[in-house]
């Protein structure tokens, strides 16, 4: 039995989707989103800490992610919106070293003047070199000792590409190096980073993103999780369980919103989509929230140069960034871990993920105890990070999947950019695009 017949159903409810269906609805198609979790957001979705949203996974706005302001002003969202300095270092060695700013690039004792010197020079031609489909082909592995020096390329980004990408860290492609580079150089003035927050958490955005649309006439399915993708000779039909049982959807286009692993096990692609997507890796996301009752140190953001154990490559203190009394007074801090799925880290125990960065919380604050920690939240995502290969199919990856009809927006489609949630909704519109392109012919179905 048919439930309802649109002219897009939209599998996936985080920004891109919410983005692909915003576009379409506004184009005059009419539009169904289907999410398998309880709450619209995806990777931007929030928790809550001392009765205030909070993001799960760490989000900050750059001052040119023009995407996210223009939502945020349009859902009446500007008065939450707020800036401020995110100071940054690195700790390596167990000593913490200020990196904000190119004078304390020039203060990084771990490399000589002459070392730090070529690291500067090489960063500001990154900011500027155009060899985009050179930049796609080379290893970072081969290209960043070649630019930053090999003691300069050992000592400051092998180390977190080690901890980010693992096995695959020398085969890493040297523009996504580039595009960080360039995230970050966009954001920072000669005092450091410049970064926006959305009070609420970007949660809080999405939520209200997601209100508009089911407002605007969208078909808006939460808590609904995909049964059966399969091709019927109108287009498309998708069975779903919902919260009232059984449901099937019936449209001539599907935007899957959704990692290229997932799409591949919900529907039979054609073998070069299918070879494509299977070649890109991926690595998962272990993401552990602490709440503590002491403040560690300063910084809003510290790259971990030093081998954790299970591998923590940042430590974030959201509250340097975000007044803590919003929180109930409670510090709050991220640690961040890449890793490859079903690994050790993985499936550590909340307990064993904290013990492994007590090292590193005390070179932070040597006056850090253990009985600080009053709160840990631990969140986790396989396909967090896909792995941009140099001459992979990262950077041609198109959004038609081959066949009639099926589009797929992932985050492998916004090479060299990594995740965000500008380039989220970049990739909304990118994609609905391409399907109202394709709907152009048709006779457009009506709820």
């Amino acid at each position: 039995m048919v439930d309802q017949s649109v002219d897009v159903i939209v599998i996936g409810a985080g920004m891109t989707g919410l983005a692909a269906a915003d576009e379409l609805r506004r184009r005059g198609r009419s539009v169904a989103v289907i999410e398998a979790a309880p709450e619209v957001g995806g990777l931007a979705r929030a928790i809550h800490v001392g009765g205030e949203p909070i993001e799960a996974y760490y989000h900050h706005i750059f001052p040119q992610d023009r995407e996210v302001l223009d939502l945020v002003e349009r859902l009446g969202l500007g008065d939450s919106l707020e800036w401020h300095k995110g100071p940054m270092a690195v700790m390596h060695l167990g000593r913490t070293f200020p990196f904000d700013t190119p004078l304390d690039l020039m203060r990084f004792s771990a490399l000589s003047l002459l070392q730090r010197v070529r690291m500067a020079a090489a960063t500001g031609v990154q900011l500027v070199r155009r060899d985009r489909k050179h930049l796609d082909r080379v290893a970072v592995s081969e290209e960043g000792p070649r630019w930053f020096g090999r003691r300069g390329y050992d000592t400051l980004w092998r180390p977190l590409l080690d901890a980010k990408f693992g096995e695959y860290a020398d085969s890493v492609a040297m523009a996504w190096l580039v595009a960080r580079i360039r995230q970050r150089g966009g954001s920072r003035g000669p005092a450091g980073d410049r970064l926006g927050y959305l009070r609420g958490s970007i949660g809080t955005l999405a939520k209200a993103y997601g209100a508009q649309l089911v407002q605007d006439g969208v078909d808006l399915r939460t808590s609904a999780q995909v049964r059966e993708l399969r091709r019927t000779t109108e287009g498309w039909a998708v069975d779903l369980e919902g919260a009232d049982g059984p449901a099937r959807l019936t449209a001539p286009v599907v935007i899957a919103c959704v990692s290229g692993p997932i799409l591949d096990r919900i529907v039979e692609l054609p073998p070069s989509y299918s070879s494509a997507i299977r070649d890109i890796p991926y690595r998962g996301i272990v993401c552990v929230l602490l709440e503590l009752s002491h403040s560690l140190s300063s910084y809003y953001w510290v790259n971990v140069t030093d081998r954790l154990g299970l591998g923590c490559v940042g430590i974030i203190e959201h509250t340097s960034f975000i007044p803590a009394d919003r929180y109930g007074g409670r510090t709050i801090v991220y640690l961040a871990h890449y890793v490859e799925q079903d690994g050790t880290t993985w499936k550590a125990e909340p307990e064993a993920l904290v013990d492994a960065v007590i090292p590193a919380l005390r070179a932070l604050n040597p006056n850090f105890e253990r009985d600080w920690i009053v709160g840990v939240h631990v969140s986790r995502d396989r396909f967090a990070q896909p792995v941009p290969k140099p001459g992979g199919p990262m950077p041609g990856l198109p959004v038609e999947t081959g066949l009639p009809g099926l589009f797929h927006a992932s985050l492998a489609h916004i090479y060299p950019d990594d995740r965000g949630v500008s380039k989220a909704l970049r990739l909304g519109l990118r994609v609905a695009r391409a399907a109202d392109l394709d709907l152009s012919p048709r006779s457009t179905a009506r709820i």
